[in-house]
């Protein structure tokens, strides 16, 4: 059994609003930027200068420049290996969770990873008086986005494999034997049965007359394999009342059907499955818990060692941050700088918004614009820049596409969340230290929690919110490497709280896979006092893995795109 941590995952709109608190004050087009059809736009992060050597002193003149484009090019590798050693410590401390919940019930443990796929190096540590085959492996593997806490089975996983192919070589034989004696039916016969199998013939399903006469043919021709002179019938089931069961275990009643024996599970006191529901839970919550205890950590050490805690500060509306497109319903109305404050009289955001707010925003700006009725104008209140007062503006959004008449309706404009700077907050006390740094964390994690939830109802009813999306691993590395750019230590420690915090709310999640759905599993054993199959809950947390596994494709190939966007 594995209890698995995956970076498949992030809710754009929240690791955007965190990536704007660390831009500058002016009111730039950055990362965090979002256009109206749902794309984003990213500075390169450096452009080498060539020039033409046409004498000595401009010779050095070229070297000097590559020597100056040398540092911006180191900068560029590092940055994404920043940001994954960031990532990786996060997942290491959410596996950390997991294997000393484990450890300290002396709940066996297997293989404790970070990172996923192929196997860098790793070592095994052994308990005094272990056998070989027992330790906990230690590994490094190559993919450093996900990890995993890895528990022996309770119960023989490769017999149970080698059961379930068998039952299934047996059944076909069966299928194959029936067959055979179909075509091999004479027509008269075939006829004089029609009353009792033509149905079954004209559908292919096998009936129990037909799989025991299957059994018959099987039973002569193990007799004249073996030459046994014992009876064909006792041959097979032993006695007529008992069903027959093979050397290796499967079964084989006497009306045909194959089965596999129900499991034979461990009785090991050690092991998790076999542990309270209580304490299974104990373990299955530890990751999530220790993700919530490091951004708790990372905010309690801003605010007492550290230079205090960056909060971004935002204002009310969504601020333009692009010249308005050529022909676009924008040209010569919005201007870069302007803040727009209302839709149809309808206030966008609250007089001071959070992060999440000024994210909402944005998202119900698009809204509006793409729910308008073609021809219809949209009634803005408008603060133009450099000045205080608002203004009425009229305008009608007009097609992306002119030549798609279902294109997006768009006023030819980007935007983002009114951010207009950082407020430093500090602590007087270790205790007030404690009680704000707990209030960013909550704060955080019911943003990231609302925004995620509300999205994926979104995804799931066919109507998801406008200005959000998920981004996959590519996208938090780029995010990640974005932060790690700017050598600010206090940013990259906001960034791996932001990150701990939406890892923690997606592990939470119900799905099979997660942490939250084997939490599930627990509960409903607790509930019906009755054990869950182990092999179908087996089974049913490898299709969510397979899923996830989908959504990370797809995740990355949008991250990938809009990496080279223009």
């Amino acid at each position: 059994m594995k209890i698995v941590c995956l970076v498949s995952l992030l809710l754009v709109g929240t690791a955007s609003a965190f990536q704007t608190s660390l831009s500058s004050p002016q009111r730039t087009a950055s990362s965090s930027t979002r256009t109206l059809n749902n794309q984003f736009r990213t500075p390169k992060p450096f452009q080498s200068v060539h020039t033409k050597p046409i004498s000595t002193s401009a010779s050095v003149a070229n070297s000097k420049t590559q020597l100056q484009v040398l540092p911006a090019a180191l900068a560029a590798v590092s940055a994404p290996v920043g940001s994954i050693s960031v990532l990786a410590f996060v997942i290491l401390v959410h596996e950390a969770g997991h294997f000393l919940a484990a450890r300290s019930l002396d709940i066996k443990v297997k293989e404790f990873s970070v990172g996923v796929g192929p196997k860098l190096f790793g070592f095994t540590r052994k308990a005094e008086g272990e056998d070989e085959d027992e330790g906990i492996e230690f590994n490094l593997r190559a993919i450093p986005l996900g990890g995993y806490v890895r528990f022996p089975e309770n119960y023989n996983a490769t017999l149970e494999y080698q059961l379930a192919v068998e039952a299934d070589t047996k059944r076909d034989e069966i299928n194959k034997i029936v067959q055979e004696n179909r075509e091999n039916q004479p027509a008269g016969a075939a006829a004089g049965l029609l009353s009792s199998i033509s149905l079954p013939f004209a559908s292919g399903k096998v009936t129990k007359e037909e799989r025991i006469k299957a059994l018959e043919t099987m039973a002569i021709q193990i007799n004249d394999q073996e030459k046994s002179s014992n009876p064909w019938w006792k041959g097979i089931f032993g006695s007529e009342n008992s069903p027959l069961k093979e050397q290796k275990g499967i079964i084989i009643e006497q009306d045909g059907t194959v089965s596999v024996p129900p499991v034979d599970y461990y009785n090991d006191p050690d092991l998790l499955q076999n542990r309270p529901p209580a304490q299974r839970s104990l373990v299955l919550v530890g990751g999530v818990v220790f993700n919530i205890i490091l951004a708790f950590s990372l905010y309690f050490g801003e605010l007492t060692i550290g230079n205090g805690l960056q909060k971004p500060v935002f204002g009310q509306g969504a601020v333009v941050t692009s010249v308005a497109r050529a022909n676009s319903a924008g040209v010569g109305i919005l201007e870069k700088g302007d803040v727009i404050l209302s839709v149809n009289g309808n206030f966008l955001s609250p007089e001071n918004p959070t992060a999440y707010n000024s994210q909402d925003t944005v998202s119900s700006l698009i809204s509006s614009i793409r729910g308008t009725a073609p021809g219809d104008a949209l009634h803005l209140s408008v603060i133009k820049y450099n000045t205080k007062v608002a203004s009425e503006i009229d305008l009608k959004p007009l097609p992306m596409n002119d030549n798609d008449g279902k294109s997006p309706l768009s006023i030819g404009v980007m935007i983002a969340p009114n951010y207009t700077g950082n407020k430093l907050m500090k602590a007087t006390n270790p205790v007030d230290a404690a009680i704000k740094a707990s209030a960013e964390v909550s704060e955080l994690t019911s943003q990231t929690a609302r925004g995620i939830f509300t999205l994926l109802g979104g995804l799931l009813s066919g109507s998801a919110p406008a200005g959000q999306s998920l981004s996959g691993p590519v996208g938090v590395i780029k995010q990640g490497s974005a932060v790690v750019a700017k050598n600010d230590v206090s940013a990259v420690i906001g960034f791996a709280a932001a990150i701990s915090i939406n890892l923690a709310v997606v592990n939470s999640l119900p799905l099979p896979a997660l942490d939250g759905g084997q939490l599930l599993f627990v509960l409903s054993e607790a509930l019906t006092g009755k054990k869950i199959d182990q092999r179908k809950q087996e089974e049913i947390t490898s299709a969510t893995l397979l899923f996830l596994f989908l959504v990370t494709i797809s995740t990355t190939v949008g991250d990938v795109g809009s990496l080279f966007a223009k």
